[in-house]
């Protein structure tokens, strides 16, 4: 459940009075008051506060679990999902544990906060009786040992059916009538203090000087993959579609990257956390391929898809089978060792004395190599090219395009260039990509049907299926030669030189 709020703060002897045509509601209901008491936790480190992550056990309102996990969301930081367990104080429920596991890995989960709140709410409702949202007013006694070691009170609008639009009225009613803007933050912040403010684990810096050091740039994409993937740990343990996508990304960036900077690092230490995260891609994609193959031959079935119903029920039953060795990865004790190699490597990877030379020096070259790989072979692809060449070509397009995106931030004016070099490759990517996507198609609709010799309509429809995935790869395979002619350009790689 999204958990959507503002919060307000108050002083002295304020009270909150609501007339609803004020703010736009058909009627205010005081609720009954309630007591909470809450136990927080965390690992001694506070990673989850840092990362804006809650987990509490909470007593005082009947009828609901006890047990809240609170994941922000990324692009808004007054709202949260809100994801409950049953279960006892004392026992921290499986799943929780589960969607935390990323951030939490090898340390231990302990009570950092107790929490006691008495809660005065009121109901705002529609003309239909719909609740629209819920004022609170919180008075909050942060306790230790038993005692209360510091107080404060706070308003909460949390939507129900409302939108921001009316949150955003009623609050601008309460501050009229004395209230006042307050940070969005968790009640556990507040009663943490600092050290719940400290920055997370791993931060990525936005850019790095081009007089800096090059190591500082190998550190930067390092972190940047590794927030990927963390980040989007907890949603593709649930099953959602987007966060498993920007998983395989980080895993994929990360990855290439490490062999973009690979002439600065240590060969014995990079071989080794490549191959984990090329283990770690390949339980990715083969849940994510799935993902996309379905789409694609949904759309592409259009008139045929009732008679590819074999078709459909195979790649089912193949992503339940990917999704259950993908859970089963993620549960495993490789996955958090290969977690903590790249936040200690995202502080201190192993260097060679090149990566002291400045980024402006250092990387473009780098990024040069990958380059010429890739301008040796798309320059040979022609029409009789094979799909395997095509497929190399977009493998290394993918390649010089993340070597480019890793290197930008720390290119200072020529990373505008890289940036621009980037985005023609990322186009010529796509070309390629459509093209493996529909022969890859292709080949899963042929071993099906090779499965169902005996399915006479299915293998009707799915031989005309094939002629048009074989149709739309000839089409994306005409494209090519515009895509590439756009990338090679002398004037979007003369920023490869050293600075």
């Amino acid at each position: 459940m999204l958990e959507v709020e503002l919060k307000l703060a108050v002083k002295g002897s304020f009270a909150p009075s609501l007339e609803p045509e004020r703010v736009g509601v058909a009627g205010v209901e005081e609720l009954a008051p309630l007591d909470l008491r809450a136990t927080y936790f965390d690992t001694p480190d506070l990673r989850l506060a840092r990362l804006g992550i809650t987990l509490r056990h909470r007593t005082g309102e009947a009828n609901k679990p006890a047990w809240t996990l609170k994941l922000p969301e990324e692009t808004d930081s007054s709202s949260r999902d809100e994801i409950e367990f049953d279960g006892p104080g004392n026992v921290i429920p499986d799943g929780a544990e589960e969607l935390i596991a990323a951030f939490v890995r090898n340390s231990a989960l302990t009570p950092v906060a107790r929490l006691r709140t008495r809660r005065r709410r009121w109901s705002l409702r529609d003309h239909d009786g719909t609740e629209l949202a819920e004022l609170v007013d919180d008075r909050v006694s942060v306790l230790q040992r038993g005692r209360v070691v510091e107080r404060f009170r706070e308003l909460e609008i949390e939507a129900r059916q409302a939108d921001r639009e009316v949150l955003e009225r009623i609050a601008r009613v309460l501050t009229e009538n004395g209230a006042s803007a307050a940070p969005q933050v968790p009640k556990l912040v507040r009663a943490l203090g600092t050290r719940a403010t400290a920055p997370p684990e791993v931060v990525a810096p936005e850019s790095v000087s081009p007089k800096e050091p090059a190591g500082a740039a190998v550190r930067a994409a390092i972190a940047r993959g590794l927030e990927r993937i963390m980040l989007n740990d907890p949603r593709a343990r649930l099953g959602e579609v987007e966060p498993l996508h920007q998983m395989r990304v980080g895993a994929r960036r990360l990855r290439s990257d490490l062999r973009t900077f690979k002439p600065l690092l240590d060969g014995a230490w990079v071989d080794s956390l490549r191959d984990e995260l090329r283990w770690l891609g390949q339980v990715l994609g083969a849940v994510r391929d799935l993902d996309v193959m379905r789409e694609r031959l949904h759309e592409d079935a259009g008139d045929l898809e009732a008679g590819l119903r074999p078709l459909f029920d195979a790649l089912e039953e193949r992503r339940r089978r990917a999704r259950r060795a993908l859970l089963a990865a993620l549960r495993s004790a490789r996955y958090l060792e290969l977690l903590d190699r790249l936040v200690e490597s995202a502080e201190t990877p192993e260097l060679h004395p090149e990566a002291d030379e400045p980024s402006a020096t250092v990387l473009p070259p780098l990024v040069r190599r990958s380059w010429k790989k890739l301008h040796k072979k798309a320059s040979r692809l022609d029409s009789q090219s094979e799909d395997a060449d095509f497929h190399r070509v977009r493998v290394l397009a993918k390649r010089a395009r993340y070597g480019a995106e890793a290197v930008a931030p720390a290119l200072g004016k020529r990373g505008k260039d890289a940036v621009k070099f980037a985005k023609r490759a990322a186009e010529l990517q796509d070309v390629l990509g459509e093209l493996q996507d529909s022969v890859v198609a292709r080949d899963t609709i042929l071993e099906v049907a090779r499965e169902n010799p005996e399915a006479g309509p299915f293998n009707l429809a799915a031989g005309r299926l094939v002629e048009r995935e074989l149709g739309a790869r000839d089409d994306w395979r005409e494209r090519f030669p515009g895509a590439w002619k756009r990338l090679d350009r002398k004037k979007l790689t003369g920023w490869m030189r050293a600075g």
